[in-house]
């Protein structure tokens, strides 16, 4: 047990990539997904044979329209009395127009996590962009591996209209 508990760290030591970063683009309604196999406690077969297993992030891309937010919490006893919680925001993306899940990852994990940044990512979504900031924020002082988004999602989530979207998309399926 504890040689599978230490595989897993070092595992994780050497292949986690800095950040897990999720992509909005607005104007297409589309999300993108840089998900890591170790930071899924749900993936099945996590602990049968982490260390030897390839654990390579995956890119993932999904409609916005398909994913609603399910806010968990989960208490513990604190010895000196009283309780830790933990509070996590999963986005489920379901089958167009059905309840059926077909996927999960992780929006935001906090200890004092508000519904605020889920309602704050609709509006988000569903305005006008004009008026935000367009630069982003790298961070270099993070250890891990550099986030290299593949090409073609690079690509997708830069465009700024569904024309340039199936033109990007028809390229890359060619």
């Amino acid at each position: 047990m504890l040689s599978c508990f230490s595989a897993t760290l070092l595992n994780y030591s050497l292949f986690a990539p800095k950040d897990c970063p999720i992509r909005l683009n607005r104007k297409t309604g589309k999300v993108y997904i840089y998900d890591y196999i170790l930071l899924n406690l749900s993936t099945k077969g996590l602990f049968t044979s982490p260390f030897f297993r390839v654990t390579k992030p995956v890119q993932k891309e999904f409609d916005w329209q398909d994913i609603q937010a399910v806010l968990t919490s989960m208490a513990a006893p604190v010895s000196t009395g009283g309780m830790l919680r933990s509070y996590v925001i999963r986005c489920v993306v379901c089958k167009p127009g059905t309840t059926e899940m077909i996927d999960h990852f992780c929006l935001t994990a906090d200890s004092s996590l508000s519904y605020d940044e889920w309602m704050w990512i609709n509006s988000y979504m569903a305005f006008s962009d004009d008026n935000l900031d367009t630069t982003t924020f790298e961070k270099d002082n993070v250890p891990g591996k550099a986030i290299i988004w593949k090409p073609e999602y690079d690509e997708k989530a830069k465009v700024s209209s569904m024309e340039e979207y199936q033109s990007v998309a028809a390229r890359y399926s060619n």
